[in-house]
């Protein structure tokens, strides 16, 4: 059997050398994945006021690329929430637009205050499921990835 001894600092410098060599291929990879992702999640998304489903973006810094939904209730829509009484105001403001009811604040109809009241309690006793949105996606975001990785060569 041969043995060949390789020393640990000229390991640690051929892995250095690969890593600096195949770092900006990888990154670019990467990049072109994720920025063909954000309409993918963009079209996935619940639509209420579009402000969620237009929050998608990739964010870009000298050592990291960061893809994520910027809105204020991306997370509870990605990871839900445990039980808690929301406001009502903005609950009755969504139902009265999913019911498209001309109604005005403050005397909403019976059937915005019923549905914005019935959405309350059930958040309350329930919390909110979540949604999964990136979750979900990103076993496609590795297939991207390579993808792009095998494309680029």
């Amino acid at each position: 059997m041969a043995v060949k001894t390789i020393k640990m600092d000229e390991l640690s410098q051929a892995l250095k050398q690969e890593i600096d060599a195949t770092a900006p291929k990888t990154r670019k990879a990467v990049k072109s994945a994720l920025l063909q992702t954000i309409p993918v999640l963009v079209q996935k998304s619940p639509v209420d006021t579009g402000l969620y489903a237009s929050s998608w973006d990739m964010t870009e810094d000298e050592k990291t690329l960061t893809l994520g939904n910027f809105s204020p209730h991306a997370a509870v829509i990605e990871y839900g929430a445990r039980p808690f009484t929301p406001p009502i105001k903005p609950l009755l403001a969504w139902a009265k637009r999913v019911l498209k009811d001309p109604s005005q604040p403050p005397e909403y109809s019976p059937e915005v205050r019923q549905l914005a009241f019935g959405v309350q309690k059930k958040i309350a006793e329930q919390g909110m499921k979540p949604r999964k949105i990136l979750e979900n996606e990103l076993p496609h975001i590795f297939e991207r990835i390579k993808a792009e990785l095998k494309r680029l060569g």
